[in-house]
């Protein structure tokens, strides 16, 4: 392979993975619960009584917090290789001659 694509490679698909961690980040914004956030009557907050969120409302968030850290660990693959792009360097190691 040509040592002279490989930063060019490393650098799309770095971008790449920036686009896919940005959107999963993002998911909360697009995502919106659409439900009942709790399953206890609002009326009774002022009675003491502390809100107990329903379970459809912990399972969404459990689901944008897996979504969140799938994002981050996509971009931080996206950023890592878009830093080893501008070094090209390391890649004359893998050139015979």
């Amino acid at each position: 392979m040509n040592p002279e694509i490989i930063p060019k490679l490393l650098n799309s698909f770095g971008l790449a993975f920036d686009i896919a961690g940005a959107w999963l980040v993002a998911i909360e914004v697009v995502k919106q619960f659409k439900g009942e956030k709790y399953d206890n009557d609002p009326s009774l907050f002022a009675a003491d009584e502390p809100p107990f969120d329903s379970e459809e409302y912990k399972k969404w968030e459990l689901s944008k917090y897996k979504y969140m850290w799938r994002g981050l660990i996509c971009l931080t693959i996206g950023f890592i290789l878009q830093i080893l792009s501008n070094w090209p360097c390391l890649f004359k190691i893998f050139t015979v001659g």
